[in-house]
């Protein structure tokens, strides 16, 4: 049954694109221009309750130690390797791993030898102006 035949309430669906979506991620990421150095990312889903991203965090990238105070954040890793920083230790990632780290917990995420791709879902939504708050590491 197609959705044009379903009466959907006003106000429901209420996400960016407002469409569910399929995303391949070999060609997203084969379209992309990647900086010289640290994360490309881009919002390919939003609503009030979520937000998905597709980011590479290219050779040689450290993003830095840092919390989210609003925002609990998981981070599915997609390709190649890098490190996650996971309670104070720094653990090797690849494809197929998965971080849930809530808000309040220091973080972070390393790309050393080859980029790293992932896919980051914040919840709730990260809030205008983002939710990154840097601590010295």
């Amino acid at each position: 049954m197609s959705q044009s035949a379903i009466e959907i309430p006003k106000g429901l669906i209420d996400s960016t694109p407002p469409v569910s979506i399929l995303l391949s991620l070999a060609a997203f990421h084969a379209g992309r221009k990647l900086p010289d150095i640290g994360v490309d990312s881009e919002v390919v889903f939003d609503c009030p309750r979520m937000q998905l991203m597709v980011r590479t965090a290219v050779r040689g990238t450290a993003i830095g130690h840092h919390f989210h105070s609003v925002s609990d954040e998981i981070v599915i890793v997609t390709g190649g390797v890098g490190e996650i920083l996971v309670n104070g230790v720094w653990k090797p990632v690849r494809q197929g791993d998965v971080h849930v780290c809530p808000r309040g917990i220091v973080h972070d995420t390393r790309a050393l030898s080859e980029n790293l791709q992932y896919l980051s879902v914040f919840t709730p939504h990260l809030p205008p102006g983002g939710d990154l708050n840097f601590v010295s590491g």
